[in-house]
């Protein structure tokens, strides 16, 4: 017992290999579930829309998408090739070969604060019966000289075995 203990207080202090996207996400999760903005939602399914605004709103489910495109997993340290085209931008790509959800990501963050100001990123799964593919985006500005979630938004589809695929796009407006 006390070894895993030890093993967690190490695994928390441990240079990440890639952006920590899932830190900044918690963050904002916090930060957002003080401040209760109104959300402002498109919601589109099958080609069928519906506007929805909301005051009560669950961020961590909200945001539960963007924390699962962290790539920080012991087991994905050598399976994405990583580009800097500028200081402010990190993308990164699935190997070949390699298997995982999260097969595309690209964190712009602030010159000044290294903090993600748009975070996009591929999540695709499949398996005999089921396939889905999601396309993430959210967008932080700078307001109050505090980065905040702006938007986001969540294109995609799902398709069962022997059924059309299903698609939907949800894009969010948070106001402050």
């Amino acid at each position: 017992m006390l070894s895993a203990c030890r093993e967690a207080a190490t695994d928390t202090n441990e240079k990440k290999a890639y952006y920590d996207l899932k830190g900044f996400v918690e963050n904002q999760i916090v930060y957002l579930n003080e401040k209760k903005p109104k959300v402002t939602k498109t919601v589109q399914l099958d080609g069928k829309k519906e506007l929805r605004a909301e005051i009560e709103t669950d961020w961590k489910k909200e945001l539960e998408l963007f924390a699962q495109a962290d790539i920080n997993k012991p087991a994905y340290r050598n399976s994405y090739s990583v580009t800097r085209s500028d200081s402010a931008v990190y993308e990164y790509k699935i190997k070949q070969g390699e298997n995982l959800p999260v097969r595309y990501l690209m964190i712009k963050v602030d010159s000044a604060t290294q903090q993600p100001v748009l975070i996009k990123a591929l999540l695709r799964s499949e398996n005999r019966i089921y396939s889905s593919e999601k396309s993430i985006e959210l967008t932080v500005t700078r307001r109050n000289n505090l980065l905040e979630v702006s938007a986001y938004s969540v294109k995609g589809y799902q398709k069962l075995m022997f059924m059309n695929a299903r698609s939907f796009n949800i894009t969010a407006k948070i106001g402050f």
